[in-house]
């Protein structure tokens, strides 16, 4: 199965944000499930900036998790057919509709995001990271909150 992380998703996991620890364990859970965890890449842009913008990161570490993540997960292209749907989409914003759209054609099965109303006309269905481990987690996993350091 392809799970897609929607940007905020990437973003809440990337920079540690105060959504991190369902993000993060809907990734393992994917791991865990031997499922194929995606970005976008027209998302890689976006969380770059963001993870700066927001203040989780310098733009030099922004850069050196960027490079993390396209080990962390497999990228979905886009092309121009993908642009052409997300214009003629009923979805309200562009960046979902272009996300939503090479999901499609790239056969993910899941997309996984914290604004899962931005993605109400998108056709693959999308599932905010608590519901993604209450179906997709193992039963033999439990995931506990730690501190850590950088």
């Amino acid at each position: 199965m392809k799970v897609l992380f929607d940007t905020c998703s990437a973003v809440d996991i990337l920079g540690k944000s105060n959504w991190f620890f369902d993000a993060f364990c809907s990734y393992d859970a994917a791991l865990l499930r031997g499922f194929s965890p995606c970005l976008s890449v027209s998302s890689t842009t976006d969380i770059c900036y963001l993870l700066h913008a927001r203040g989780f990161a310098t733009k030099k570490r922004a850069r050196q998790l960027m490079t993390s993540a396209l080990t962390l997960f497999e990228l979905i292209d886009n092309i121009g057919a993908d642009c052409a749907k997300a214009c003629a989409s009923e979805m309200p914003d562009y960046e979902d509709a272009l996300i939503a759209y090479s999901a499609q054609r790239a056969g993910v099965d899941l997309i996984v995001t914290r604004n899962k109303k931005d993605f109400s006309h998108s056709p693959v269905a999308a599932i905010t990271p608590e519901e993604f481990l209450r179906d997709y987690k193992p039963s033999d996993i439990e995931y506990a909150e730690v501190e850590f350091e950088d």
